[in-house]
């Protein structure tokens, strides 16, 4: 793993973290389906992995908004949480979603 501080300060800030060298470790890819999204409005979607009570991994996804007439079933697939180590796994997978714009059209 490599690490470095920064401070941003505006503008663009470029940062070159160096060499890396890929090592083990195990990939979960995560799929599901949102029911009844209101169009014009963006969907925050969060997914997070825990074992035993412990957070190991999460992502958080923010769909654009669909621009159909009627609330439609959008399919979410790709989210990707990575982990440290080769070795078996017990996880909870836990997903929940948020409207991001309340009530306002997103022009996006």
């Amino acid at each position: 793993m490599l690490e470095r501080q920064l401070e941003l300060e505006g503008g663009l800030t470029v940062c070159r973290l160096g060499a890396l060298r890929p090592d083990g470790g195990q990939a979960l890819e995560c799929a599901l389906r949102l029911e009844g999204v209101l169009p014009g409005r963006r969907v925050a979607v969060r997914v997070e992995a825990l074992e035993g009570d412990e957070e190991r991994g999460s992502r958080v996804v923010v769909l654009p908004p669909h621009q159909g007439p009627e609330p439609r079933d959008v399919a979410v697939e790709g989210i990707r949480l990575y982990f440290e180590g080769d070795g078996p796994r017990a996880l909870t997978v836990r997903a929940d979603a948020h409207y991001v714009d309340q009530g306002g059209r997103c022009l996006l």
